[in-house]
């Protein structure tokens, strides 16, 4: 294919999903290539601002002024500080970039709170950040009633680590049973800040290690389940577990405590261009980054 035509197959494509297209989409629905898109312009990122379009979106990593300013866009919007659900069906990204950049969710509010005032905009931020400070007086008063030992991200009688090395494999498909969830976030773990230390066949089903303050990285119980519900059918206790994975989130009733990290939503962040290293791998094998 000629330049022109790429760039045209790209905004045509882009105008039927209502977004930028990624490259499985272009080979599905245009019938571009990976070779052809890295010939002509080393790149989908290059390939898209030549369409006359945002290189953002799937695979791609958004500044993160945008994600924090978008954050607060929907605070403002919601009147409440968002859960990561809450803003991944009201918020212009997913809640993956947030957590591969903060490696926490809890983290974002200080983290706006702190880009507010780096770059002075207190005051036009002052109903979000009063949010903040109304959210924090919230948690503190739960903490005071519940014992009130966990004032920071660290958790207390916790082994602490440094950074891990560590390998990402590929998956195809999405799962269809618990047995898929557990393989697909073996698959994302280390995008969504998590190092798998062990499985076992009891509650829970694994022990990770994860960054909860810059630097220092600590063991959460994760539990795997297809349905979030399924927590309950099972009859695990809420008490020992710090992160349920599942493929779709339906249990609203899920307490506070214990973070959802729902896959659906997750997985196509990383779908189509993936991390930096798989950019590198691509550039250097590319007939082995067509599937």
């Amino acid at each position: 294919m000629t330049k022109e035509e790429i760039l045209k197959a790209i905004q045509v494509c882009a105008k039927k999903l209502g977004r930028n297209p990624g490259l499985r989409e272009l080979r599905r629905y245009a019938r571009v290539t990976e070779q052809a898109i890295f010939k002509h312009f080393d790149g989908l990122g290059n390939a898209l601002r030549a369409a006359g379009m945002e290189a953002a979106g799937s695979g791609f990593e958004v500044p993160m002024s945008k994600l924090l300013l978008d954050w607060a866009e929907v605070v403002r919007k919601l009147k409440k500080i968002p859960t990561a659900r809450e803003y991944s069906e009201t918020g212009r990204y997913s809640y993956a970039p947030f957590i591969k950049r903060f490696s926490h969710w809890a983290r974002v509010k200080e983290e706006f709170r702190k880009f507010a005032r780096q770059e002075r905009t207190e005051g036009e931020w002052a109903d979000v950040l009063k949010l903040i400070s109304r959210r924090e007086e919230e948690l503190q008063r739960n903490r005071q009633r519940s014992g009130g030992r966990r004032k920071s991200p660290l958790m207390q009688g916790r082994p602490v680590y440094g950074e891990p090395l560590v390998l990402l494999p590929g998956m195809g498909h999405a799962p269809v049973n618990e047995a898929g969830v557990l393989f697909a976030f073996g698959v994302m773990a280390p995008r969504l800040g998590f190092v798998v230390k062990r499985w076992q066949t009891g509650f829970p089903d694994c022990v990770a290690v994860r960054e909860m303050a810059k630097g220092q990285w600590q063991d959460q119980n994760v539990e795997v389940e297809f349905e979030s519900r399924n927590f309950v059918k099972h009859g695990h206790d809420p008490k020992k577990c710090d992160v349920i994975v599942c493929w779709e989130h339906n249990w609203p009733e899920c307490p506070e405590w214990i973070e959802v990290v729902e896959l659906k939503k997750v997985v196509p962040e990383y779908r189509d261009i993936g991390s930096s290293g798989d950019r590198e791998i691509r550039k250097a094998s590319p007939r082995g980054a067509e599937e």
